[in-house]
């Protein structure tokens, strides 16, 4: 059935989406982790933060290792990480999703992190602690949502990106903060890369179509 298959795009498959697949498996394996020991959640958030120390003393290890620690309820995210990233892995190819995500990642924390501690230093912002747990899944996600959205049917791409744009601009507006600031910061990351994604794709069909003319010709 038509409507079968299409809500099958939506979710993880390990041999159509081996990282979406992957995600969804290593966010599951970390929750259970930490149910595991709970004893170890304050240490392992407190290694994993993307602080402005911890960016210092192990900069990659605590960028990826803060995406799978989640103390939190997982499943509201895990949904959407997997939609996100099955959506957008289809669309575009695991390796441009992987790095879609990952600048995603990379420039809200450091925007983020590095401006309210600019902000702190030049006493504009309240007092910053470069130590403070930063982790989660989330500026990933609303990096991937966000492409993945721009990468639908026009007749429904406005409507998703309307969604993901609204679900991070009314905590921002309402109660702005670090972390809200850092999820729109990884839409409009998502957004960018996204179009220009496309707008790469749209040239290099542009090009081989003027080329087959040519040789038609």
């Amino acid at each position: 059935m038509p409507a079968a298959r299409s809500a099958a795009r939506l979710l993880p498959s390990p041999t159509a989406t081996p990282l979406a697949t992957l995600m969804v498996l290593l966010l599951l394996a970390a929750a259970l982790l930490l149910h595991l020991y709970p004893a170890s959640v304050a240490d392992t958030v407190a290694w994993a933060s993307t602080n402005v120390h911890n960016l210092a003393d192990h900069p990659v290890a605590a960028m990826v290792g803060s995406t799978f620690v989640v103390p939190g309820n997982l499943m509201p995210n895990l949904l959407m990480v997997a939609v996100g990233f099955a959506v957008l892995e289809r669309a575009i190819g695991p390796w441009r999703t992987a790095f879609v995500a990952l600048t995603g990642q990379v420039v809200a924390t450091l925007l983020t992190e590095y401006g309210i501690e600019l902000g702190a230093h030049i006493h504009l912002l309240a007092q910053f602690s470069a130590e403070r747990p930063d982790v989660g899944v989330s500026y990933v996600m609303y990096t991937v949502l966000a492409a993945a959205s721009l990468s639908l049917p026009r007749r429904i791409r406005i409507v998703g990106l309307m969604i993901v744009a609204v679900s991070v601009l009314y905590p921002f507006i309402g109660s702005p903060g670090m972390t809200s600031t850092g999820h729109v910061l990884s839409v409009a990351v998502g957004s960018a890369m996204m179009i220009r994604i496309g707008g790469a794709a749209h040239r290099r069909q542009t090009r081989l179509a003027n080329r087959l003319c040519a040789s038609a010709a």
